[in-house]
Parts: structure tokens; C-alpha cells; sequence
């Protein structure tokens, strides 16, 4: 047999138990969910830098379409178109050029109004791609006066053009772009052409302008995949985790590299976080474990004393959970109403004992007296089986009532039943509870007068009546009984065993006994007090108690 306290101690191991394997499942998740918050983070990046670089190359298409489709550029005014080329380009570090196919400059910002341009030959595949009549842009290429330069060109006329307007400008112009837009520290943001050449990077940009990206990222750059996130190492042989994006719109690709060694950095601080705060859940639930099993103990203990408190007359102590105090409380209950039933019980006993003794003590002196004043066997006989049946009446009266009481009514009915009728045995008051012993005395009591009327008084004649009348007053009550039309009686020169039973009866139970000898019959005045109800229990348990 187990004890409450090792089955809630099981019950909070299991618990804790399967919280350890969840928090584990967890813990060994976290690595892979920071490595995907990060992929998703770089991923992000990389695409807004993206959108960010095609703001900025629009912004160029729109000016050379512009320029292209002025009046200046159709009637071949250079000049003009100079002096609006001039007054439209705002960039620093840009430069509006137009030329022929021979490489001839009849445009170029970037010099002083009126300076002799030169010739430069543009490269073949500017010229090619033209052809269809829309803007390009082109790859990173080596400048004649930067070192390196980007450019978007776009065609004077639709068909085999024989002149272009290019919008020059140098890598750095993209500096603030590639930089600002949500690379955080760290990170190795990269602006790449369509041939994986590097045109700007936010790290070391003059020491790996014109390199090429890396194998790994060179391959899923020209890959028909637009966007993804791959494993790669940098340029400078760092492992890194590394998103990009390839732009619809130019072809170039934006690249954002986070080192793995920070990611795995990342990873583990979480993991360890998450050990930290496991471990800290589980020693907070196994405390508030502990205090709930402690309390749940402490309410099942103090129901087990909860009978013990109720044998003593003290109040059950409560442990403050509705359950268990209910279960305390009925316990407490039950306990004292057992109690009180064994209590009850033994009231009974010890009743039963006294009214045994006292029957037997009144049968013995009913017997002693009733056969030794020198009856005939008969007479005695009857006298004695008519005392025995008074004491029997009134044991009737006090089982029906449990003897608790007995009622005035029923003991005069029923003591005056067996010598007459209700015509000449004639009652008169309100009902009135007795207590046991009183019950019984006036009811052996009645009967020897009533004896005494039957024999020598108003019984023994056709017209003698008997009259009991009795009132209550103010706690107490006064009985008179009183024989009318009967033989003249005198007081007797001896008195017999039935005077005496009378007087002693009655004079041990009520206040005052007054009998006197009329010319009618006898009158006899009995006062007693009338207990109140809730002392009738008391003096029932008095009574068996002695």
C-alpha cells in the first residue's frame, strides 16, 4: 500500500519527465530553426537590395530614353543635346556620352563644353544588342577614365542605330545602396554582372571590383534559379551562409553572406538559452510540485484528523482545497453522528439497566406487600396482576414515546381504562409531557385509586363517578382527583399497602400530594412542574446515568 505523497511524487517525476523529452525535442530543433530564420533573413536582404540597385538603373533608362527621343537627338544637334544631357544629369560620379559606331565621342558630360572628344571604339556586343530598339544595360567594363565603369545605353533610332546615348557612372554610386539597405554586421553584401564579375561590395570594394564570385555562387548564379540560399565560401575563404538575387531587369545579381561561424554562434547561444530557461522551468514546476503535493498531503492528513478533532468537541482544521475540505468536513460530520449514535446508545444501556432495576424493585415490593398482609391467595392475586398491569400501561406510553415523555392524557386513559367507562371516568385539562419516571409513578398511582374507587368509593356504586381535572399555569400544573356520588368514607384507622404506594409515589415525584377523605369520596390534589422540552432528553440521560 502506497502513500499519497508517493503517488503525487511519481505523478510530478513522469511530469517532469516528459517535459525534459519535449524541451529536449526542442533544444535539438533550435539549430536548425536559427539556421532558417537566418537563411530567410539573408534572403530577404539580398532581395531588397536588389529592388533597391533596379530603382536606380530605371531612373538611368528613364533619362537616355528621354534623351534619346528629344528633338536635339533626332535633328543631330550634338550641342543641344550636350546643353540638356548637361542640365538633366544630377549624379555625381555619372556622365552622359553619345557616340557613333565608329567609337567617335560627339557627347561626353564629363569633359568641359567645346573640349575635342575622342574616339574610343565601343565595345561589339553594345551595338548588337541595340538593334532591337530598347535600353541595355551593360556589364562592369574598364574605363578610359575610371578604372572601372557600368553603363545603360540606349539607341538613337529603332533599326540598325547609328548612334547611342549611354549613361555612364562608376561602381561607387552604388555604395550607399549595397551598404544601407539592411546588411547588418557582419554580412558581406555583393552587387555581381551578369558574368559573376563584382562591380561593388560593402567589404574591401577596390581590392575585389572585377573578380569573380566564387564556384559555388558563380554556378547557382547563372543557374535558371532566380533566388536561393547556398553554403559557399567568400573571396576571402570564409565559410559562408550566402542568399542571392538575380534582377529581371539587368541581370545582375545581388549576393548577401552571413559567416557560418556566426550562425553556428547564433545557434548555440539559443541552445544554450533554451537549456537555461528549461532548466529553469523544470526546477520552478518541480518547486510548485512539491508545494501542491505538500498541500494536497496536508489536506489528506488533516481529514485522518478530522475524527479525532470530533471525538475531542474541536472544530476540524481546513486545509483551503475545496475538495479535500468537503471530504473533511463530512468526515467531521460523520464522525459526530457516530458519536452521538454510540453515545445514544449507551443512554439506552444504561436506560434499560435502570428501568429493568427499577421494574423489578416495584414487582418486588408489589409482590412483598401484596402477599404478606394475610390476603386470600385470590385477592392477592388480583391485586398483584393489577399492579403489574398499571406498570405495564405505563411502560406502553413511555415505548411509544421512546421514553423520552409521556403524555398526562394518555397515563389518566390509560390507568383508568381497565375500572371504567369514559361516561363515568371523566377527564378534563390540556395535554401535558411528563418525564419518564413522573409518567410511570402518577400511572401506578391512579391505578391504586382507582382500586380504591372500584372497592370502597364511587366505582362501587351504579351512579359514582370519577373526575380528574387538571390545569397548567406558569411552568407548572395542579391534577385533582375526585370521586362524586359514592358511599360516605372516612379516613381509614390503618393505612393499607395501596395509601401507602400512593403517597410514596407521589410525593417523591411532584410537589405537593394533598389526599383527603370526603363524604363522596376521595379527593386527592397532586402539583408538580412541567419540564420544558429540551431538558426532557437531559433528564432522560440523568435518569440513565444513575
Amino acid at each position: 500500500m502506497h502513500s499519497v505523497r508517493s503517488y503525487l511524487v511519481a505523478l510530478a517525476t513522469i511530469s517532469v519527465l516528459l517535459a525534459s523529452g519535449a524541451f529536449a525535442l526542442i533544444l535539438l530543433n533550435v539549430e536548425d530553426v536559427s539556421r532558417g530564420q537566418t537563411e530567410g533573413q539573408v534572403l530577404e536582404t539580398a532581395k531588397a537590395i536588389s529592388r533597391s540597385v533596379d530603382r536606380e538603373l530605371e531612373r538611368g533608362i528613364g533619362v537616355v530614353t528621354a534623351l534619346s527621343a528629344s528633338k536635339a537627338a533626332k535633328d543631330r544637334d550634338w550641342k543641344a543635346l550636350d546643353q540638356q544631357a548637361r542640365s538633366t544629369l544630377v549624379e555625381d560620379g555619372a556622365w552622359i556620352l553619345v557616340q557613333d559606331r565608329s567609337g567617335q565621342q560627339l557627347v561626353n558630360t564629363r569633359l568641359p563644353p567645346g573640349t575635342k572628344l575622342p574616339r574610343a571604339p565601343a565595345p561589339v556586343d553594345m551595338w548588337r544588342e541595340l538593334e532591337n530598339g530598347k535600353p541595355r544595360v551593360c556589364n562592369l567594363a574598364g574605363g578610359q577614365v575610371a578604372p572601372w565603369i557600368v553603363c545603360i545605353d540606349a539607341p538613337l533610332g529603332t533599326t540598325k542605330p547609328e548612334f547611342a546615348v549611354s549613361m555612364v557612372f562608376e561602381p561607387a554610386l552604388f555604395r550607399s545602396l549595397v551598404t544601407r539597405d539592411r546588411a547588418q554586421n557582419g554580412d558581406i553584401a555583393t552587387l555581381v554582372d551578369r558574368t559573376g564579375t563584382v562591380i561593388w561590395r560593402n567589404r574591401k570594394p577596390d581590392e575585389f571590383i572585377g573578380q569573380k564570385a566564387t564556384g559555388s555562387m558563380l554556378a547557382a548564379i547563372s543557374s535558371k534559379t532566380a533566388s536561393g540560399v547556398k553554403r559557399t565560401v567568400s573571396l576571402e575563404n570564409v565559410r559562408m551562409l550566402s542568399a542571392y538575387d538575380r534582377s529581371s531587369l539587368s541581370g545582375w545579381s545581388v549576393i548577401v553572406g552571413v559567416p557560418l561561424d556566426q550562425v553556428e554562434a547564433a545557434a548555440r547561444g539559443a541552445l544554450w538559452r533554451g537549456s537555461i530557461l528549461a532548466l529553469l522551468v523544470l526546477v520552478i514546476s518541480g518547486a510548485v510540485a512539491v508545494f501542491l503535493a505538500g498541500r494536497l498531503v496536508r489536506g489528506v492528513a488533516l481529514m485522518t484528523k478530522a475524527m479525532e478533532a470530533a471525538g475531542q468537541g474541536k472544530t476540524a482544521e481546513l486545509s483551503g482545497i475545496r475538495e479535500l475540505d468537503e471530504a473533511t468536513t463530512a468526515v467531521e460530520q460523520a464522525t459526530i453522528a457516530r458519536l452521538k449514535a454510540e453515545m445514544r446508545k449507551q443512554v439506552l444501556i444504561g436506560e434499560l439497566n435502570h428501568r429493568v432495576k427499577n421494574t423489578l424493585a416495584i414487582v418486588q415490593s408489589f409482590a412483598h406487600q401484596t402477599f404478606r398482609n394475610g390476603s386470600s391467595p385470590e385477592t392477592a392475586l388480583d391485586k398483584f396482576e393489577g399492579r403489574l398491569g398499571a406498570l405495564a400501561g405505563a411502560h406502553e406510553i413511555l415505548t411509544r414515546e421512546r421514553w423520552v415523555s409521556a403524555s398526562l392524557k394518555d397515563v389518566i386513559s390509560t390507568a383508568l381504562k381497565p375500572f371504567c367507562s369514559a361516561d363515568r371516568c371523566q377527564m378534563d385539562g390540556p395535554d401535558v409531557t411528563l418525564a419518564p419516571q413522573t409518567g410511570v409513578s402518577l400511572s401506578l398511582a391512579l391505578h391504586e385509586l382507582a382500586t380504591n374507587a372500584a372497592k370502597y368509593g364511587s366505582l362501587s356504586t351504579p351512579t359514582g363517578l370519577i373526575l380528574v381535572s387538571w390545569r397548567v399555569s406558569s411552568g407548572g400544573f395542579e391534577l385533582q382527583w375526585q370521586e362524586i356520588g359514592g358511599p360516605t368514607v372516612s379516613p381509614p384507622n390503618r393505612e393499607g399497602f395501596g395509601m401507602r404506594l400512593i403517597k410514596r409515589l407521589l410525593t417523591s415525584e411532584f410537589e405537593s400530594v394533598d389526599v383527603r377523605f370526603e363524604d363522596q369520596g376521595i379527593v386527592c390534589i397532586i402539583k408538580g412542574a412541567v419540564p420544558a422540552p429540551e431538558n426532557l432528553f437531559k433528564a432522560y440521560e440523568s435518569d440513565a446515568a444513575k
